[in-house]
């Protein structure tokens, strides 16, 4: 692609994101598989995920019986994706070919949501295989380039915020801000404020992998702005932990302990209410950015348990499965950590 069509494609998506994503087809009978595929999307933009994912099979079953090819697409893809959410990847396979089987490039909701799915798998299946949780992979970041140029072309213009967003996660790390700032500004262009915690997070962190940090401190905390005016405690918790780990990276210890220290207290009392996975992430999290900043004051002691407790709530969060490359990495520090007393 050259420079001057990628500049034409901003603008247009920047013109444009205002429009509705006319998604379903005009004039689809409300009482059937469009209502149901709207239902299940309310349900799992609520993450009521188990909720969602019933409803979307409703929707495939009344789509194949009335003979709508789109929305029997949608809901197989919707489906593939829940089961993807659910991390029950093989149940979610044989959705994902049914989904293949009906999708059409000639029709444009339908083809749309599955590749916003297929590239999900294709981003979870690089995920597995390198051991990372967001890996640079040519496969699934061509699948969202596609989608996005697709859903340029076809008026659906937040499916195509979608895919901007989700090559800010999978292409390579020199492409992921420019993604994520193609997606902000038709965000925010279109008044979609949904949109742009994930985006401002995700251009955070992508300034971060290339080790701008003044950058990946501005964004994210922009990032957090938006997080807070959700209002979802755990929503809150990581922005905050974003936040001081960017304050951490860019040499500000005081203003990142002050931070991590309110998250290590509310994450603690989070898991102390409900031991769930992503409890014990959070607080694992926090403690081991609180061990980072124990090395940081030359406290070698305070770091290794700060890093033993990281490691038992991550292990416990499964991230020896979803980011064996850093779960690891924590690993061999506290073996170095306790070598070195």
């Amino acid at each position: 692609m050259t420079r001057s069509t990628e500049t034409m494609i901003t603008l247009t998506l920047m013109v444009f994101a205002a429009m509705p994503d006319n998604s379903s087809a005009d004039g689809e009978d409300l009482s059937g598989s469009a209502e149901l595929l709207r239902q299940g999307d309310d349900l799992f933009n609520s993450e009521k995920i188990e909720d969602a994912v019933k409803v979307y099979i409703q929707a495939a079953e009344t789509a194949e019986s009335r003979g709508n090819k789109s929305d029997l697409t949608e809901a197989y893809s919707q489906v593939a994706r829940c089961y993807l959410k659910l991390e029950r990847i093989d149940e979610g396979r044989p959705w994902l070919e049914k989904a293949r089987e009906k999708a059409s490039p000639d029709d444009s909701s339908g083809w749309s949501r599955y590749l916003g799915v297929r590239g999900r798998f294709e981003w979870k299946d690089a995920a597995k295989l390198k051991g990372e949780l967001s890996p640079e992979t040519d496969r699934a970041s061509n699948t969202f380039k596609e989608m996005h140029d697709y859903c340029l072309n076809h008026g659906l213009y937040e499916r195509a915020i979608d895919a901007a967003n989700m090559v800010s996660i999978t292409g390579m790390k020199s492409e992921r801000a420019i993604w994520a700032q193609k997606g902000i500004e038709a965000a925010e262009t279109g008044n979609l404020e949904s949109w742009l915690a994930p985006l401002w997070n995700n251009l955070g962190w992508a300034y971060d992998d290339l080790g701008r940090y003044d950058e990946s401190l501005q964004a994210l905390k922009k990032a957090r702005v938006y997080h807070y005016k959700k209002g979802d405690e755990l929503s809150m918790i990581i922005a905050d932990w974003s936040v001081g780990h960017a304050y951490r990276m860019c040499g500000k210890i005081d203003s990142s302990e002050t931070i991590l220290r309110s998250v290590q207290k509310l994450a603690m009392i989070r898991k102390g209410e409900e031991k769930s996975p992503e409890n014990a992430e959070w607080f694992g999290f926090a403690n081991l950015e609180l061990g980072e900043l124990a090395l940081r004051r030359g406290d070698r002691a305070e770091a290794l348990k700060l890093f033993k407790v990281a490691y038992s709530n991550l292990h416990e969060a499964g991230m020896n499965e979803w980011d064996a490359k850093k779960f690891k990495e924590l690993n061999d520090r506290i073996l170095e950590l306790a070598r070195n007393k």
